[in-house]
């Protein structure tokens, strides 16, 4: 019931966020043609008769907790429930099963009891039927057998070990280690499907179903074909009501969007950037004033929004042409960060506390020791959001000694105008 609580707390907190739908991107790229895929999942014994089932489609780079796309599934029979979607054929689906109880939403665990942080499925052709078996709920354990699931990772060219690659099984997950091994022990017996794939989008992804006995171990050498890289320009439009030269970042679920790289400002008010990116993985980004989840963009709605992109195998370079709707959700007025602070040569940090304190943000230099920083999304929280500054991108180096927490409120008709000051750093 933790998790329950967790993310009853976020949907206080965002007031008006609750319901956000993935709305359509405005990009110059296209998407391969869709596919039909079917989800079939066998449930726990002990799940209660008449409650609805859903199958819930993860946004890991919004946040996995935070743009949740919620559909209902159909009864299959006995313990049993089906969903049929349509996506872009590439596409590798990130999601887990979730039941409506009387108290709330409650989300599936492993047999261990962990809760799943995501199932993944590669959608490659059309007919595709995924089986899938929920171990249990959250709030109703439940003992079952498992066996487990062990095996090699390496690349089909040169046959060497493939190191820190993803696999996952029935929700749970584990990377290999230096020698291309991996185990994912307390699967339920059946039949499973694993996915291994490359977090750098290096090699391209596989998967392959596995029969799990109880108490057996069940082996599995799997090869991975080399992936190619594009040479892609991103070309932005930004919003109309953009402020000029404000710094704008890609965020994205793979390694060469990691480290949000910066896009360059071009003197029409346009941005660029060049990047190498990985050919026949499916790659969601998205462009942002801070992370995938603060100051990133939205659509006219108010919904966060999210891009797909799979370039064919074998492209070596292309344009893609995007334009942002907006940086603001809803009709909350952002707020603006002043900060005066000791100059120290190194750039200044932001960081705001929804549950846990989340990514650090660059502050804009405005010189002579002066750090701004416009918080445009999301500002419709219904509670107090309390922030610090720090001097490394890990908040490691905070200011001295401030006087308390900081702190702000949301949901304003009007921009805020916050003014701080840092006396000194720590170690500083």
């Amino acid at each position: 019931m933790k998790k329950a609580i967790v993310l009853g707390m976020i949907a206080v907190f965002l007031a008006s966020c609750s319901n956000l739908v993935q709305a359509t991107e405005i990009t110059s790229y296209q998407l391969p043609a869709s596919v039909e895929i079917t989800f079939n999942a066998l449930l726990p014994a002990n799940s209660p008769v008449g409650e609805a089932i859903l199958f819930t489609i993860l946004d890991e780079v919004t946040g996995l907790e935070f743009n949740p796309q919620r559909m209902e599934m159909q009864s299959s029979g006995e313990n049993s429930a089906s969903i049929t979607i349509s996506v872009p054929a590439g596409t590798l689906l990130k999601y887990r099963y979730t039941r409506v109880s009387a108290a709330g939403n409650v989300d599936e665990v492993g047999a261990n009891g962990e809760g799943i942080v995501y199932r993944a499925y590669l959608v490659d052709g059309p007919g595709h039927v995924a089986h899938d078996m929920v171990a249990a709920w959250a709030d109703l354990p439940l003992a079952i057998e498992t066996g487990r699931v062990s095996g090699t990772v390496s690349d089909a060219g040169s046959g060497l070990p493939l190191a820190d690659f993803v696999v996952i099984a029935a929700g749970q997950q584990t990377r290999t280690d230096a020698e291309g091994r991996f185990l994912i022990p307390g699967l339920p017996q059946g039949l499973h499907n694993i996915l291994i794939y490359s977090p750098s989008g290096s090699h391209l992804p596989f998967q392959q179903g596995a029969l799990v006995a109880a108490n057996s171990e069940t082996p599995a050498a799997i090869p991975l074909t080399p992936n190619l890289m594009a040479s892609v320009t991103f070309w932005l439009t930004p919003p109309a009501d953009h402020t000029a030269n404000t710094p704008v970042f890609l965020a994205g679920n793979v390694e060469p969007f990691g480290t949000r790289p910066l896009l360059t400002a071009q003197p029409d008010g346009h941005y660029s950037l060049t990047m190498q990116v990985p050919t026949g993985v499916d790659i969601r980004y998205k462009y942002t004033l801070g992370d995938g989840f603060w100051n990133a963009e939205h659509a006219a709605s108010g919904a966060f929004q999210l891009r797909q992109l799979i370039i064919p195998v074998g492209t070596t370079s292309m344009e893609i042409y995007d334009q942002v709707e907006s940086w603001s959700s809803g009709s909350s007025a952002p707020i603006m960060f002043d900060l005066t602070a000791p100059d120290t040569g190194s750039l200044v940090y932001i960081q705001f506390k929804l549950l846990d304190w989340t990514t650090p943000l660059p502050m804009w230099p405005l010189g002579s020791g002066r750090w701004a920083y416009k918080l445009y999304s999301p500002t419709n929280f219904s509670a107090a959001l309390e922030y610090r500054y720090c001097l490394d991108a890990a908040c490691t180096i905070l200011e001295a000694s401030p006087a308390q927490p900081r702190s702000v409120s949301g949901n304003k008709d009007e921009l805020q105008s916050i003014e701080d000051r840092v006396d000194s750093w720590q170690n500083q």
